[in-house]
């Protein structure tokens, strides 16, 4: 059993926490989807294609027509792993990935996991 008292008190560290009082299981394999933002949206096709050679399964994400009401423009790139759900994962891969795009205004800071566990 993961011992929520070694994260961090960070968000991620948050996130896991609630994810164990949720009876998260964190011996088994997840889809983990990371959220990378960008300064400045959209994206032009040269960027687009950049990500793509990069990260072949990320997916464009633009925004909805209730952010855009809300004023809110920005999509973001999703990228999707298979992978345990561990601190040290989330955080490094979440480094990795705005390491990858830092020099088009990348920047990865939320994930999330789709799981079966009680609420």
């Amino acid at each position: 059993m993961t011992d929520k008292n070694s994260w961090p008190t960070d968000s991620d560290g948050d996130m896991l926490r609630l994810l164990e009082e949720r009876n998260f299981d964190f011996n088994v394999l997840h889809n983990i989807e990371f959220n990378i933002d960008f300064q400045a949206w959209p994206l032009s096709k040269d960027q687009q294609v950049s990500i793509l050679e990069q990260l072949p399964d990320a997916s464009f994400v633009e925004p909805d027509e209730d952010s855009i009401a809300e004023g809110d423009e920005s999509g973001y790139v999703s990228f999707a792993v298979k992978n345990k759900v561990t601190y040290e994962f989330i955080t490094q891969e979440q480094e990795r990935l705005g390491d990858l795009f830092s020099d088009i205004g990348g920047f990865c800071n939320s994930w999330g996991v789709l799981s079966p566990c009680g609420g």
